[in-house]
């Protein structure tokens, strides 16, 4: 399967963090924002994407760090808020054709080397993977029908609240070549979709970006036990990013040295300060 990825990547330097959390690994949001793009940059390496930064009023040190990356199409305008920003995103997205995979993405979340590669090959097979039909009738293709016809939403880390108490839920699980899927019904606005899909789900898309909201776009288009105008949302076990915001990051995943040998990488191309 022939997949060819459109990545939207919001990015703003002028707030350290919206709710005054702490950032990991003694980094500040410019070198937060770096180091996430180029771990996703290098995980797409192999892959067939094109690659927008979405910026709002961006630094003179980050549009020179974007300047050092030929393929990578900057859109740097003064949008003043995430809810512009998300936006501007979602209309950019609304007019990419129907067969590309559109990556939402927020400028914070730290990628596995191998993240797109254990999308694609998920991507490529997901009908195989998901579906709930079969010659022998039970429960879940009775009453559900078949998964393989849902349309599908991947966000790609693991928060670690979904394993507490008040978070608990009863999910599907999937197994793929190279890890396990989890059906969740919330996600933050960093999620991978047809654009097809977007369109679809337009109406809801857009009316999440006011605020932004995430409960907005979780209650209106993740199904949860019936899937009926509903799409599929799933998370991998363990993780392909995290967000990189203290005490909400992907379990069992070395991040600091992910994030440490990205940032060797960059110090031996010189664009690391």
């Amino acid at each position: 399967m022939n997949i060819k990825y459109q990545i939207l990547f919001r990015a703003c330097d002028k707030v350290e963090s919206v709710h005054k959390v702490k950032r990991p690994f003694g980094l500040n949001k410019i070198q937060i924002i770096k180091v996430s793009f180029y771990s996703m940059y290098q995980s797409l390496r192999g892959s067939q994407y094109q690659f927008t930064i979405i910026g709002d009023d961006l630094s003179t040190e980050l549009l020179d760090f974007f300047k050092a990356f030929d393929d990578v199409v900057v859109d740097n305008d003064k949008l003043g808020s995430a809810a512009k920003s998300l936006q501007k995103q979602i209309d950019i997205a609304l007019n990419i054709p129907d067969n590309e995979w559109v990556y939402m993405c927020e400028d914070d979340y730290l990628h596995t080397p191998y993240a797109f590669k254990y999308l694609s090959e998920f991507i490529s097979d997901k009908e195989q993977y998901i579906q709930t039909s079969g010659k022998k009738k039970n429960y879940m293709n009775r009453i559900i029908g078949d998964l393989k016809d849902t349309p599908i939403i991947i966000h790609t880390p693991d928060y670690p609240d979904r394993y507490d108490p008040p978070w608990k839920r009863l999910s599907f699980i999937f197994l793929s070549k190279y890890c396990h899927w989890r059906q969740i019904s919330n996600t933050t606005h960093t999620f991978l979709l047809e654009s097809s899909t977007i369109k679809q789900f337009e109406k809801y898309i857009k009316a999440s970006a006011v605020g932004p909201s995430d409960s907005k776009l979780s209650g209106k288009v993740y199904g949860r036990f019936f899937f009926k105008n509903k799409a599929l949302c799933v998370s991998p076990i363990h993780g392909l990013s995290t967000h990189m915001t203290e005490g909400v990051m992907t379990p069992l995943v070395d991040w600091q040295t992910i994030c440490q040998d990205n940032i060797d990488k960059m110090k031996k191309e010189g664009i690391w300060e």
